[in-house]
């Protein structure tokens, strides 16, 4: 398991998407953010691994542009698969300086809730009272 050295804040960013799959960029919303990544809702997914560039822009009126690399997919098909279809993506490029001021304006906004799992067919769900 890999350890988590930032702390991922729900927060929607438009951010710029450019891969190998598509002939342009793609504006899509980010499900959460950190200083190294992010996690983009999408139903069109990129290869593990893939590289993509990502370009966005925070309230601190800042704009990034990193090169990254795919290294979660959850494509939603798997009752152990949490959340909407999408994929995660690692900055490989950002400069400490730039994810101190990520790190910054993220500052105020709450971590992302967890989501239940998807029960799979058939099966029930107790809820707490």
């Amino acid at each position: 398991m890999k350890i988590r050295f930032e702390s991922r804040r729900s927060l929607e960013v438009p951010m710029e998407v450019i891969t190998s799959y598509w002939d342009e960029p793609v504006m899509l919303r980010t499900g959460d953010l950190s200083p190294r990544g992010a996690f983009i809702p999408c139903s069109l997914i990129p290869d593990l691994g893939e590289h993509v560039i990502c370009s966005f822009a925070l309230p601190n009126r800042r704009t990034y542009d990193f090169f990254a690399e795919v290294v979660r997919v959850n494509a939603g098909r798997r009752a152990s698969d949490r959340g909407d279809p999408g994929f995660g993506v690692a900055f490989l490029d950002a400069k400490p300086v730039e994810r101190l001021q990520i790190r910054d304006a993220l500052s105020a906004t709450p971590p992302p809730v967890p989501t239940m799992r998807k029960p799979r067919n058939g099966a029930k769900v107790k809820r707490r009272a």
